[in-house]
């Protein structure tokens, strides 16, 4: 062999060098830590399959399975929908009202960062477009997918795309809360 692919082989097996130049993080990283970023993913992958397999009695059983079949769009429909005025509160809580029928329907105590958040992004866009506070907000869970929309400005925010636990925070302000009956009431 001549000098050249002498030099190619002896930078061909410091892979560690020619990665750490490209990612300095490498450089500093524990060897068994890399091992267990590659080796970690494997293991829980292959134990997947064997907690499916025990269900099934084989794992060719699952994953032969068929996919389960579609619904039809026409079978999806809104299984939610409110009208919503939010107006902050003299105790620095903000009361969520049905535009319709002006009862409070949930109200947002403390810091409430996302719910909060959310809302003052969409008074900041009726404030730069000049509208008011008049026109309500409709909230919707449709197919599964929680939307905010601004009825004044027609900004929409989908709320599911923040994750569960920041849709859930709207969520609750589709529930209707029926009153407990009385011990006397119940029969």
């Amino acid at each position: 062999m001549n000098r050249a692919a002498v030099a190619t082989l002896g930078r061909a097996s410091d892979w560690r060098a020619r990665a750490g130049a490209r990612y300095p993080i490498l450089r500093v990283m524990p060897g068994w830590l890399m091992a267990a970023v590659v080796v970690m993913p494997a293991i829980g992958f292959w134990l997947g399959l064997e907690l499916r397999a025990q269900g099934t009695g084989s794992v060719a059983a699952t994953a032969a399975a068929p996919p389960a079949p579609l619904a039809a769009p026409a079978t999806l429909r809104t299984v939610g929908m409110r009208h919503l005025r939010f107006v902050d509160a003299p105790d620095k809580s903000v009361q969520v009202l049905d535009a319709d029928t002006g009862a409070e329907v949930y109200r947002v105590v403390g810091e409430a960062g996302f719910v909060r958040g959310i809302l003052r992004g969409m008074a900041r866009e009726r404030k730069r477009l000049g509208k008011g506070p008049g026109e309500p907000f409709e909230l919707s869970l449709n197919a599964g997918l929680l939307t905010l929309r601004d009825l004044a400005t027609g900004q929409r925010i989908e709320l599911t795309a923040f994750g569960h636990t920041n849709a859930g925070a709207f969520a609750r302000m589709l529930v209707d809360v029926q009153p407990v009956p009385e011990a006397g009431d119940r029969q």
